[in-house]
């Protein structure tokens, strides 16, 4: 499937290429089409080189994980299409939408293989599609373009259409198995950032690489991985405290029930210091006696009983 994901972007610049660069060297319809298939032909060559590097790194890192799982045909790991399946079974059981899927990299490797299949037909008809004697070469607003004459077979053009169209359908399922799959698979082999990972490889053709990247990962729980990492992160935050914090009953806090050997908060304002206090609020080593007027802070509005 990478093959076509990065076929795409040079064909994207072709028209570019092609009336930037090469037009005017064009003179009849021969050669434009011969510029156009050499095109073709060049970013296929091209996009066939960078594909192949995938396919190796992507197999060495198939081949190592599921060496030290014990797994056996680990030949499949250097296939296009088995090696989808391959990722498949070193994911294990997966889930979708809270269902259990356990032969996700089957599936996977069935849409695959007619998105590719669908992919051929609709390249073999947009080759077709450039033979000079379909063509009628035309200018329209400065550009040079092949136009379809009378010649061109009836299925082609359809078959270009709604082969597209077909195709992006078929695209659209296997990124929802591909996602599942390398959710999975990287959960499982890099629980750290799987969902990166996952992306890189489903939605965007660099699984050779994140497979190879994470070929000497030990396999992990990923619900306990995160488990782990919840009560690491509540210990240190301060979440196993007992409740109330450290001021709680038994911490000799707050509310302990103790007495309290530190410095009296209120000693700068003349209170007593030291010693217990009485249940009426004086110290218990003084007298019942009422206060002094020096301490009474009425004192200036006078004794009504006087």
């Amino acid at each position: 499937m990478e093959f076509f994901d990065l076929f795409n972007v040079p064909m994207f610049f072709m028209d570019y290429i092609i009336n930037l660069i090469i037009k005017p060297d064009i003179q009849n319809i021969y050669d434009y089409c011969n510029v156009a298939l050499s095109c073709y032909l060049f970013a296929a060559l091209v996009t066939l080189g960078v594909y192949l590097i995938l396919l190796v790194f992507g197999g060495i890192g198939l081949n190592k994980l599921a060496k030290k799982q014990g797994l056996k045909h680990r030949w499949m790991a250097f296939l296009p299409f088995f090696n989808t399946y391959y990722a498949g079974k070193l994911a294990g059981e997966t889930q979708f939408f809270g269902q259990k899927m356990k032969r996700v990299g089957l599936y996977a490797m069935i849409s695959e293989i007619l998105y590719v299949a669908l992919q051929l037909f609709v390249f073999a008809a947009v080759i077709i599609s450039f033979f000079p004697e379909y063509l009628t070469l035309v200018v329209e607003n400065g550009e040079l373009k092949g136009e379809p004459n009378d010649s061109m077979p009836a299925w082609v053009q359809p078959a270009i259409t709604y082969g597209s169209l077909v195709a992006y359908l078929l695209w659209f399922f296997v990124i929802v198995f591909f996602c599942v799959l390398y959710v999975s698979f990287f959960r499982k082999y890099y629980a750290r950032g799987p969902i990166l990972l996952a992306f890189l490889s489903a939605v965007l053709p660099f699984r050779g690489f994140t497979i190879f990247a994470v070929r000497n990962n030990a396999p992990v729980d990923y619900n306990d991985y995160i488990r782990r990492r919840t009560q690491a992160y509540m210990r240190g935050n301060g979440y196993n405290q007992p409740p109330y914090g450290p001021y709680g009953p038994g911490n000799s806090g707050y509310g302990s029930g103790g007495p309290q050997n530190g410095p009296d908060p209120f000693e700068g304002f003349g209170g007593p210091s030291g010693g217990n206090y009485g249940a009426s609020g004086g110290s218990s080593s003084g007298s019942s006696s009422s206060p002094s007027s020096d301490d009474d802070p009425f004192s200036e509005f006078g004794d009504d009983n006087k």
